[in-house]
């Protein structure tokens, strides 16, 4: 054989396996450029398909300093793992990786777990700092002692007894109506026409009782202490007898809608049906000193304030004209 041919059959040989320290060199350094965490992964993705930080930022909506802390494998740093996990799952679908492999990867190399849920720790509150049953039982008290006052105010409780019932007398009855009214009638002229003496002197002390003609309100009071004996509407034909003695004055309205007597007396009336007294004294003797109507209609009456400055003082009479 010649020297040719032998070097060419060297050539071909070559030197054997593991011997040539280029191939050696080559094989670790492509055993180095795999990488082995899912970090360098996905940054070799992203550097292979020719993106930035800032570009995958943009497509995944993450921000840039989240994305250097995956590909750095800094877990620690890294929100909570559920998060973290749809950050590595977003990055691996825009560089072209499975987006599930890529999660799980991450999963089984994060040393963080899944948040567990901790009981709550209910401590025993300070006894010191609880309210004594003494306080608890005076407050309740308290309470239900206010609340029953007020119930006990609305139900009336504490309110003045109302008046007496006053006597009704029945719908059908009319009323009495005395023609002579006082003794003066004889000294005005026409009174005596029109007006037809009753047999029997009136007596001042005899009690007063007011008939309401038609529906009409009334207050009756104590002009001195202020009592109020009868306050309220009274029906039609409704009478109301006052306790003789004590200083009572009417208030109304509607003075002619009342018919009032002394004893068996009529008197005549207080004003027209839609006239207002105040403070009108209803003592008997202030009753029967009233004017007594003439054949032209009603004398003028004496003043309010006269009658009640001396009660039970009878009004002189109006003296009869020269004839």
């Amino acid at each position: 054989m010649s020297e040719q041919d032998s070097g060419q059959a060297d050539e071909q040989s070559g030197p054997p396996a593991g011997s040539d320290p280029a191939r050696k060199a080559a094989r670790n350094a492509a055993k180095a450029a795999v990488p082995d965490t899912i970090g360098g992964v996905l940054r070799q993705a992203r550097e292979a398909a020719g993106l930035s930080l800032h570009d995958v930022a943009h497509r995944t909506k993450v921000r840039p300093g989240l994305l250097t802390l995956i590909e750095a494998d800094e877990h620690d740093a890294l929100p909570a793992l559920t998060y973290s996990i749809g950050f590595v799952r977003a990055y691996a679908r825009t560089v072209g990786l499975d987006p599930v492999a890529c999660g799980e990867r991450y999963r089984e190399e994060s040393r963080k777990g899944a948040p567990v849920p901790t009981m709550v720790d209910m401590q025993p509150l300070d006894a010191r700092r609880m309210p004594s049953k003494r306080l608890v039982a005076g407050v309740g008290a308290a309470l239900v002692l206010v609340l029953g006052t007020f119930w006990g105010w609305g139900a009336g409780w504490f309110s003045a007894p109302p008046p007496p019932v006053p006597l009704i007398a029945e719908a059908g009855e009319p009323p009495l109506m005395d023609e002579d009214f006082s003794e003066a009638t004889a000294a005005v002229p026409g009174a005596a026409d029109s007006a037809a003496p009753v047999p029997g002197a009136p007596v001042p002390g005899a009690p007063v009782s007011l008939r309401a003609k038609t529906e009409v309100w009334l207050r009756v009071s104590d002009r001195d202490s202020g009592e109020t004996f009868f306050m309220g509407t009274m029906a039609p034909a409704q009478v109301l007898t006052l306790p003789p003695g004590k200083p009572w004055v009417l208030r109304t309205g509607r003075a002619g809608a009342l018919d009032v007597k002394v004893g068996e007396r009529a008197i005549p009336p207080l004003g027209g049906d839609a006239e207002t007294v105040r403070a009108l004294s209803l003592a008997p003797a202030d009753l029967l000193a009233l004017p007594v109507p003439s054949a032209g209609g009603l004398a003028p009456m004496q003043p309010i304030a006269n009658a009640a400055s001396s009660p039970g003082a009878p009004v002189p009479a109006r003296a009869a004209p020269q004839q």
